[in-house]
């Protein structure tokens, strides 16, 4: 006699595999998520110090003491001495990194 289908113990142990594999697959994403999110982190921090530290070696002197308004001074002052490449979104960058007006450092929080 010819079968059509499954029966319904190989359907059952379809859908275990299909759901440990789901499972397993969620578990990786989330972490990759967190190791993502750290990576951007360390970028914008390493972003922020490069724009210091050229704006050391121009000369260029901020006032800002908040992070947003910092970041914002160094584009614009960057952007006027012609390095237009730093034209991020500093929104995007002041979630990411600290400034510390005490101690005029950069860092993540």
């Amino acid at each position: 006699m010819k079968r059509k289908g499954f029966t319904l113990v190989e359907m059952v142990l379809i859908l275990t595999v299909v759901f440990i594999l789901a499972a397993i697959g969620a578990w990786k994403v989330a972490g990759l998520r967190d190791e993502a999110n750290g990576v951007a982190q360390d970028d914008a921090l390493a972003t922020v110090l490069r724009m210091q530290q050229l704006a050391d070696m121009e000369g260029l002197q901020e006032t800002a003491t908040d992070t947003l308004g910092r970041i914002l001074e160094l584009q614009s002052d960057l952007a006027a001495k012609g390095h237009y490449y730093y034209q991020i979104n500093p929104t995007n960058l002041a979630e990411r990194v600290i400034y510390d007006p005490v101690a005029q450092q950069w860092s993540t929080p």
